[in-house]
């Protein structure tokens, strides 16, 4: 399957099984107002989480990421995440990012972790304002959010798989592999917890 036909798969099966509906995507859209006007406070929550973080900072200090360039970063997804048309343009937009921070070791458990940050500082933005479907919103963000999270860890399942083709170690072997192993894992850690 081609690489554009595999996202606008995954980024269909997430929308369906979020339920994300057009409605949402228009909601968040309609609110731009509400993000842009607190964009600076939202992006400064998200950056305090970020750089506080232990498990961010040889990802920081690795790639030469400075305060000033992870707030633009910051902001250029914000204004994805409310712009967004979550169709296919916008999914290889978010790939994208995740392939950039594989590149960089950035740790998935971090993308993760900055997800929940993200989640925190948009709904405070909402609960805070004046807005009046607060809950419709807060889900409708919350949906998009995850959306972006998984379209993001797609573009680190495509590095490593194709780290391990190009290293001549068959990604399906891998796979197997890992299984075997993470089932002797299992099975020692139960015993132990």
């Amino acid at each position: 399957m081609a690489l554009e036909d595999e996202l606008r798969s995954i980024s269909d099966a997430v929308r369906n099984y979020l339920m994300i509906a057009d409605e949402d995507i228009e909601r968040v859209k309609g609110s731009e107002r509400l993000f842009f006007e607190r964009l600076d406070e939202i992006v400064e929550g998200a950056l305090r989480s970020l750089l506080s973080s232990e498990l961010a900072q040889s990802f920081i200090e690795r790639s030469g990421l400075t305060k000033e360039r992870a707030a633009k970063l910051f902001k250029r997804w914000l204004t994805l995440f409310v712009k967004g048309g979550y169709d296919l343009d916008h999914a290889k937009e978010v790939f994208k990012i995740g392939l950039a921070h594989a590149r960089y070791g950035v740790y998935d458990r971090l993308v993760c972790m900055c997800a929940g940050a993200w989640l925190r500082e948009i709904l405070k933005a909402i609960g805070e304002g004046d807005v009046d479907d607060k809950i419709g919103l807060s889900i409708s963000a919350a949906k998009l959010i995850f959306w972006n999270l998984i379209m993001m860890l797609e573009g680190y399942h495509v590095a490593r798989v194709e780290s391990l083709k190009k290293a001549g170690i068959s990604p399906q072997l891998a796979d197997k592999l890992f299984m075997l192993k993470a089932e002797e894992v299992y099975k020692s850690f139960k015993e132990r917890l």
